[in-house]
Formats: C-alpha cells, structure tokens, sequence
C-alpha cells in the first residue's frame, strides 16, 4: 500500500454534511459529517476512479504516480515559523 498526499476541499452544507472535492483528483467527489467518515468515503472514491480509469485505459493523475527518483519532488507541508 502507499501513501499519497492530496489536498481535499470541504464544502460545508446544511446538516452538518461536507462535500469533499480534490484539484488534484479530477472526478473525485464525496461527502461525509466527520473526519472519520469523508477519509472512508474519499479512499473509496480513490478506489472506485483508480478501476473506473484502469478499465476505461486512462491515465491516473500525477499526484497519485509512484514519483521518479531522478527527478525533483515538490511536497507540502505545514510548519510553524
């Protein structure tokens, strides 16, 4: 298993539910009330479009390719200052 990181955006609606998008996962939508719940839901999403773009012959987003060791990497992270 590997571990990739990818920027989620919550969209908060009525009744405490989120809508849950990635700008770098085109397609990937999912909604969920608790942490817990949108990071079940997302990794199903992940797992559904990874067979979905498998099946069709599509390629999967950069964010989610094994990275090249001879090129640069970009990471983000948090850090206080």
């Amino acid at each position: 298993m590997r571990l990739y990181s990818i920027r989620l955006y919550l969209e908060p609606n009525p009744g405490g539910i989120y809508t849950v998008t990635s700008p770098d996962v085109p397609g990937l939508v999912t909604e969920g009330r608790t942490p817990d719940e949108i990071l079940h839901n997302v990794q199903e999403a992940l797992d559904a479009l990874k067979d979905a773009w498998q099946e069709l012959g599509m390629e999967t987003p950069p964010v989610l390719r094994p990275a090249l060791a001879d090129r640069p990497q970009t990471i983000e992270m948090l850090v206080t200052a």
